[in-house]
């Protein structure tokens, strides 16, 4: 198969009727915005069904795109299927290596960006950072108390827990969306923060 990229009018292609992944079209659409589209949507030839980049398409039609680049397989029916759902089942069982990635995103967290267009936000390095470190508790092993609270206070993020019983945690997590929705900020620490300082504390 001979694979070639071209540039297609947005509306000469269409989502796949078939594909059943629930894309985050909101931050795609950041990262279209940020970068740019920096690889093909995968188009199947004979129907101009998208086999791989469903969501980049719709993120790309919400930013008023006209055209999209596309490569296009040219595939029975039968093997569009499988490649559909290859390519989102592929994405599924990737893990992440997680110390790299927060040193990763602590340098990237320092830089004049920041984290924007990477689909990460404070929260998440937050979240984590005490992860890995288990907590205060484990923060530099074989060190004082003092020394780990310095080693602590000496990071550029910073997190704490806000324990709740099991059965409260998924109408914490709903709480936490609508708090979001709500301030505008796209992570749970700027949203508090606008909610406090909307009620004037």
């Amino acid at each position: 198969m001979t694979l070639s990229i071209q540039q297609t009018p947005i509306n000469d292609i269409h989502p796949h009727p078939r594909n059943v992944r629930q894309g985050d079209v909101g931050a795609i659409a950041e990262s279209l915005r940020a970068h740019g589209q920096y690889r093909p949507i995968v188009v199947q030839k004979s129907s101009g069904d998208i086999l791989a980049g469903n969501h980049t398409w719709k993120a790309a039609k919400a930013l008023g795109w006209t055209q999209v680049d596309v490569t296009f397989v040219d595939v029975d029916d039968d093997e569009a299927a499988r490649i559909l759902l290859i390519d989102n089942r592929a994405n599924d069982l990737a893990t992440y290596d997680d110390e790299g990635l927060a040193e990763l995103l602590q340098e990237l967290a320092a830089s004049e960006l920041s984290l924007d267009g990477t689909g990460f936000d404070g929260d998440d390095l937050d979240d984590l950072l005490f992860k890995l470190n288990g907590g205060l508790g484990n923060l530099g092993e074989g060190k004082s108390a003092a020394e780990r609270l310095e080693e602590f206070e000496s990071r550029g993020v910073k997190s704490f827990i806000l324990p709740f019983p099991e059965y409260e945690y998924d109408e914490m997590v709903g709480l936490l969306k609508k708090m979001r929705e709500h301030t505008g900020h796209d992570n749970n620490s700027d949203s508090l923060k606008h909610l406090l300082l909307e009620m004037g504390w």
